[in-house]
Order: structure tokens, then sequence, then C-alpha cells
């Protein structure tokens, strides 16, 4: 979807872009191989194909950082067609549900492994940074108001500065409603029985039986759960993204 994204140039938003493809301009060579671009005036032409050709440049490095800076906030999921085979998938667990909680685990799932780090057995700053080395963006349900400030908090030393595709708000531009648990159901993703009905409050209850007790089959089942919030995410991402390309951008050709 990058490539056919007008509004990293100036003056361009939502509705220009519309007008733009249904001109029959449908991607970055056509915008800069056409005589007229309805929409963007002669005097305007100029700032606009230097943005465009900037993008392509970016894009030939595979530099998601760069292309990110240039797109509005809200549009950073568009990235995803050309960088999710190099995504991170991510999700942490915490003792508590506030910021400053202690984050008990965390898993980073991507196309070659996911690996689960636990508070005590490896989860460093260390650790987590060559874990995410290779990703070129981020995908959480609801990263961007949590998991990425805690862990923020907790290590920070961590560069976050990638994009981010956070599949709460994603999810909502195409009409679903509710947490992850809510989202899978809707899209009939399913789970294992032995995690069935674990939610984030049993897996603060899960780590404190570990952490008090040592039960290791706390731990273990707090580890099961941890890694499906994380592997469920990309299939999710899967069903959400052609339809924000369909559905919220309203690119149909």
């Amino acid at each position: 979807m990058i490539r056919r994204t007008f509004s990293i140039a100036p003056t361009i938003g939502k509705k220009k872009e519309m007008r733009i493809w249904e001109s029959g301009i449908r991607n970055w060579e056509d915008f800069l191989e056409a005589e007229e671009v309805c929409s963007v005036p002669e005097y305007r032409r100029g700032d606009c194909n230097k943005a465009i050709s900037d993008a392509i440049e970016l894009l030939d490095e595979r530099d998601s950082i760069g292309l990110n800076k240039m797109l509005p906030k809200s549009e950073e999921w568009r990235l995803f067609g050309e960088f999710g085979d190099s995504a991170a998938y991510l999700d942490i667990e915490t003792d508590g549900l506030y910021r400053d909680s202690l984050v008990t685990a965390v898993t980073v799932h991507t196309k070659n492994d996911t690996v689960t780090l636990v508070h005590g057995r490896g989860l460093t700053s260390d650790r987590l940074t060559d874990v995410l080395k290779d990703a070129s963006m981020l995908v959480t349900f609801n990263g961007s108001c949590f998991d990425i400030p805690v862990l923020k908090n907790s290590f920070p030393d961590l560069d976050f500065n990638l994009p981010h595709l956070d599949l709460r708000f994603a999810s909502r531009k195409v009409g679903f409603r509710g947490g992850l648990k809510q989202l899978e159901t809707d899209l009939k993703i399913r789970r294992t029985d032995n995690i069935e009905g674990v939610d984030g409050f049993e897996a603060v209850r899960l780590w404190k039986r570990w952490d008090r007790y040592g039960d290791q089959d706390a731990l273990e089942k707090l580890v099961e759960y941890n890694r499906a919030d994380t592997i469920n995410l990309e299939e999710i991402t899967q069903i959400i993204y052609p339809k924000l390309v369909k559905e919220y951008a309203g690119f149909i050709w």
C-alpha cells in the first residue's frame, strides 16, 4: 500500500488521494510520469514530485523508519505491505495494570522464530534489543498505550523508533470493537483449551503463583498465554490489513 500512498506529499490528504486514484494514477511511478495530476496545482507539483522521489529512494533502501516519518501517524499501517515480512509481533505480561508494573514476560514473534523472555530468566534490555534487531516494524494490540510505554519504563535503553501497527486502533478503522480476545472471537481464531479462559487479570495471578510459590505449572501456563497473544497477532494482521486497504483507505483497484 505504501507505493500507492500520496499523502506523503504536501497538501495531499485522504480525499485528494482518492481523487488521484480515481483518475487512474495508482502508484508513485504513475504520479511522476503524469503530465497533470488532478487536485494538485502546478505550483505544488515540484514539491510533490520531490517527496515521492524521496520516498522511492527510501523504499529502495528498505528504510521503514525514514518512510514512517513521511506518513501521518494514523497511516503507519500502510507500511505493512512492504515490511510485513520483517515485522516483529510483540506482547508483554506484567504483574499489574500500570505503566510502572514489573514486566514478567515478553514474546517477540517473527517469520523466523518466536522468542519468549521471562523476568529473572533472560529478560534483559540487551536480549530484547538482540531479538528486535532485524525488525522493520512492530505489530501489537494496544501496544502504543500499554506495552511500549511499560517496556520503555522498565528498559529505558530500548529503542522503539520503528513504524508501529497497533491492531487495537487499526481494527476499529474497519468496524471491530473490544479487546484482543473479542477480536479473536469475531475473526474465529481459537486458542488451546488450556488457556481458553485466561485473560490479563489471570496472567497477573499466574505470575504471582510462580513468583511466590514456585508453581511451575503456573509459569508454563503464563508463557503459553503470552505466546498465543503474540502469535495470533500475525493471523489477525493478515485479515485486518487487506480490510484497511479496501475499506478504510478505499483502494479497490
